[in-house]
């Protein structure tokens, strides 16, 4: 397993937010502040602190897959639509399955190339593709395409976006993937590929350590110290608040906070006993509680009166009095009606001739013939009314009116209406707050105001109720639904009396301090429960914060480094074996870097990462920075990533940009022999802007006789990265040039047919100029056979032996060609009557044809 693998298999125990932080490291190389606040709300949303914010883990699209395929994976070429940077639009960069050289100056859009590449391979250390940001339009979105081979299946593609497990096993060499590196302490310390992973998660351990300890902190202020100063100390309530923290249960407070109405009567009644037990006089005030209770009592029984004669079975009795009183009358008009010839006068038998009849009645009997029978119709007697004497008529008269008074009907009649004057007068001569009812109800509202306040309103209710049932009786109306309904005080007046009672008790009771010290703890609790849930609200928002607290601890705890640093030194020592200490040090030996001896050595862990230093051998003691230049450096890092390579069994292709930056001449040619004995095993694509090592890996390729394929990135009025297949014109060899010559002669020759002669003369004159070098170019590549050639520091003298064939005829087409091209060389300031014209496009041609006839001489006798 590589060191990246080993890392994924760690990770699937790590905590979720860790897993994501080493996605985002593998994928971008690094940490920005919105990947620390998505990774500390992640964290967070384990212990219920946010959102529960699901994390990306790291995962197997995630990881570059070397060794997970015996087939090599090969680039085939790129195609550039549009959207990426500044380069040209429908541009397609080749490469073959050996060494692929492409060449551009600065700002050509190698890096463009080369972003496609990183993003596409997964390489560490991605870089965010932009579109041509200072066109002044808005850049579209970027459309590339890469087409590769696994092994020598048929070409697949890669669109961009999604990941590629194959395509990802391509390896990409950068500044940014070197692994070599200054750290804080100056020190060079070597970690092979993957092994940063582990001190940038303990970076971003540290980081969203940080984030949590400050949001933990701020609910570390609350109001708790405060309401406890409220509450009494030792009871039940104070020791909750005092000792509040995230195992508290919310049930805890409510049993303490939620008072029954019990609870609350014996607030007041061991306030008020406590109050009594502090008296100057005990014994008067237990004669004057005793009276009160006489008085209470006296209150209950015109209470119940109340509520006895106001009732709902009293009052429909007063009704339904009426009604029944009512209907006799009607049965008594009947009878009368029977009774009574039609010619008597009119209300006879009605209830004002009753009552005449009943005074006549009191009359006869008490004055006019005492001790006799009404009416009194004996022989003599006389109307009690008139005062004339009684006929026979009148004797019958008076017989018939007495038979229907004495009559059932009239006498039942006279009853109800006897019975409703009575229930009627009971209500109206009602008075429902008397003298003394007023004087206890002050009396008792000076210690239960609240309570005496209930009794007023119930009584003044009741009498509007009494008022209502007056009023429909003497109107003779039923009773309206607004009448009040009977209410009752008897709870509030109950309450008082038990309490009353229950303080006489306790004075009789009092022997001593243990009872006021008993009483007073009570009362103690219970006004504590009372501060207690005024401030419910407090306490349980304080319970949560607590809650928070103690998950933002579990959090923090997450973030510890411990386990990173044990697995980094495990991984390391398993990784960094001798075997790649021996690799690094043959790779170095390969790049020729053995003036200053450099090793590997093991310095331990520190913070998730197990350090090994790159020391001088003879001088451990000495920091290599003070030794070893930026160019060096690079060197040790292309050996290190080499050395990487030999660990992994993969024989994808790998990718470099600008490989020998900061390097000098020598390192040039170590680092170009390196990468050519590379691609004789696997694909190697090289980005370069030097000319020099340019020339060196063309050289070595041509002597290991590996495929090559050039390509060059220039810049041109539609973009950068425009793609022909063509080395620039200094590297070219003498075919090359002779060929842009000749596409060179076609656009003069266009020029000078169609009569634009100064345009003509222009380009000729620039052609002359390259023809010229070219002539150079010849007589090292074919007339001295490659013994000697600029830029290449060796002399071949094995082909010497060639050169013997020379002739001065050589010699001297040379020497006449170079002549004539330098006599239109700009640069050469000619006396104006010299100055020649510039050859016709003919004779152009023939001097071009002559320079590649002369090489097809000298070459083809040497075969």
């Amino acid at each position: 397993m590589t060191v990246l693998q080993q890392i994924l298999e760690w990770s699937k125990d790590r905590p979720e937010w860790q897993r994501d932080a080493l996605r985002r490291l593998v994928v971008n190389g690094d940490l920005v502040e919105e990947d620390l606040d998505s990774l500390t709300e992640i964290c967070k949303g384990k212990y219920g602190l946010s959102e529960n914010t699901k994390g990306k883990p790291l995962s197997e699209e995630h990881v570059p897959q070397r060794g997970a395929a015996a087939l090599a994976v090969t680039l085939n070429s790129i195609f550039h639509d549009k959207g990426v940077n500044a380069l040209a639009e429908n541009q397609q960069l080749n490469f073959s399955p050996n060494l692929t050289i492409v060449y551009g100056d600065n700002g050509a859009g190698k890096t463009g190339y080369i972003r496609i590449l990183k993003l596409a391979c997964r390489a560490r250390g991605q870089e965010d593709i932009l579109g041509n940001i200072v066109s002044g339009v808005a850049p579209p979105p970027p459309t590339v395409n890469i087409k590769y081979k696994v092994g020598a299946e048929e070409i697949r593609q890669w669109h961009g976006g999604a990941t590629d497990e194959y395509i990802s096993r391509v390896s990409v060499f950068d500044s940014q993937c070197a692994a070599v590196y200054l750290n804080e302490r100056t020190d060079v310390a070597f970690l092979p590929f993957g092994l940063d992973l582990f001190d940038k998660l303990v970076r971003a351990c540290r980081a969203v350590r940080a984030k949590l300890e400050t949001q933990q902190r701020a609910l570390s202020t609350s109001s708790v110290s405060r309401i406890a100063e409220q509450i009494p100390a030792g009871t039940a309530a104070s020791r909750l608040v005092g000792n509040i923290n995230s195992l508290t249960k919310i049930e805890s407070v409510k049993a303490l906070t939620e008072l029954t109405v019990e609870e609350q009567r014996r607030i007041e009644f061991l306030d008020k006993s406590l109050q009594d037990l502090q008296t100057n006089d005990p014994k008067k005030l237990l004669v004057q509680l005793s009276l009160r209770a006489d008085r209470i009592q006296a209150l209950e029984a015109h209470l119940r009166n109340v509520e006895s004669i106001l009732s709902d079975s009293e009052i429909n009795k007063i009704f339904d009095t009426r009604a029944e009183g009512k209907r006799k009358a009607e049965e008594a008009n009947c009878l009368r009606s029977a009774t009574f010839p039609d010619d008597l006068l009119h209300g006879t038998g009605g209830d004002f001739w009753k009552a005449m009849w009943d005074s006549a009645q009191i009359f006869s009997e008490e004055l006019a013939y005492l001790d006799r029978d009404f009416p009194f119709t004996e022989e003599g007697a006389k109307c009690v009314l008139c005062q004339q004497n009684l006929d026979h008529a009148a004797v019958h008269r008076l017989s018939q009116f007495e038979s229907f008074v004495q009559s059932t009907t009239e006498s039942e009649l006279r009853k109800l209406r006897e019975q409703f004057s009575r229930l009627k007068d009971i209500l109206i001569t009602f008075k429902m707050i008397t003298e003394a009812i007023d004087g206890t109800l002050n009396e008792l509202n000076v210690d239960y105001a609240e309570k005496v306040e209930k009794i007023r309103h119930s009584l003044e209710e009741n009498e509007r109720r009494r008022t209502e049932i007056i009023a429909a009786l003497n109107e003779d109306r039923e009773l309206s639904d607004q009448c009040p309904v009977l209410t009752s005080s008897f709870e509030s007046l109950q309450a008082i009396q038990l309490e009353i009672q229950a303080r006489i008790k306790a004075l009789k009771e009092s022997q001593g301090e243990d009872v006021r010290e008993k009483m007073t703890a009570e009362v103690n609790e219970l006004k504590a429960r009372v501060i207690l849930a005024k401030h419910e609200a407090e306490i349980l928002l304080e319970i949560e914060n607590k809650k928070k607290i103690a998950a933002y601890s579990q959090c923090i705890d997450e973030t510890k480094p411990n386990a990173i640093t044990q697995k980094s030194t495990a991984v390391t020592k398993a990784i960094v074996s001798e075997g790649l200490k021996r690799s690094f040090k043959e790779e170095l030996g390969r790049l020729t870097f053995r003036h200053v001896e450099v090793e590997l050595k093991e310095v331990g862990g520190a913070d998730g990462v197990f350090y090994h230093k790159l020391i001088l051998t003879r001088n451990p003691g000495i920091d290599v920075p003070k030794v070893v230049s930026e160019g060096e450096q690079r060197c040790i890092s292309i050996a290190a990533f080499f050395a990487e390579l030999s660990t992994a069994e993969d024989p994808s292709a790998i990718v470099f940009d600008d490989p020998v930056s900061s390097l000098d001449f020598q390192w040039r040619g170590a680092v170009a022999r390196r990468l050519v004995e590379e691609s004789e095993r696997r694909q190697v694509i090289v980005f370069t802007h030097d000319v020099v090592f340019l020339l060196a890996l063309k050289q070595f390729a041509d002597q290991s006789k590996v495929v090559q394929l050039d390509q060059h990135i220039r810049r041109q009025a539609i973009g950068a990265g425009v793609c022909v297949e063509e080395l620039p014109w200094v590297a070219m060899s003498v075919k090359g040039k002779i060929g842009f010559l000749k596409n060179g002669w076609q656009a003069a020759d266009k020029l000078s047919r169609t009569g634009n002669f100064d345009a003509y003369e222009k380009e000729a004159a620039q052609l002359y100029g390259y023809l010229r070098e070219a002539w150079e170019r010849a007589l090292e590549e074919v007339l001295l056979g490659g013994v000697v050639e600029r830029f290449r520091p060796s002399i071949e003298t094995k082909k010497l032996m060639p050169l013997i064939d020379i002739t001065e005829d050589d010699c001297d087409a040379v020497n006449v060609a170079m002549s004539k091209c330098s006599s239109w060389l700009t640069g050469h300031d000619q006396a104006a009557a010299a100055r020649a014209p510039v050859p016709g496009s003919d004779e152009l041609k023939q001097d071009i044809e002559q320079l590649e006839n002369w090489v097809k001489s000298i070459r083809g006798r040497r075969k």
